[in-house]
């Protein structure tokens, strides 16, 4: 079954937990971001997730694979 016939769990601007540490961020896993984009590519969907500080500032970017599983497949830090 091909991800766009799948039901995504996750819309634009939903809490998503991060599937793993990131260090680089400052990031433990299960802490939430902000899905800020969907992309649909074949048999995989990804999500840009952005991750704040308590104060609401920016940490940074988490791209992650949502189908067929959630994993990072790459991060950005902000500043």
């Amino acid at each position: 079954m091909e991800a766009s016939n799948r039901r995504l769990y996750y819309t634009e601007y939903d809490r998503i937990p991060i599937p793993a540490d990131i260090p680089e961020l400052g990031v433990q896993k299960g802490e939430e971001g902000v899905v800020r984009s969907l992309r649909n590519g074949g048999d995989e969907v990804h999500a840009a997730v952005q991750v704040t500080y308590s104060t609401n500032q920016p940490k940074g970017w988490v791209d992650m694979q949502v189908v067929p599983e959630e994993k990072i497949s790459s991060y950005t830090v902000d500043g």
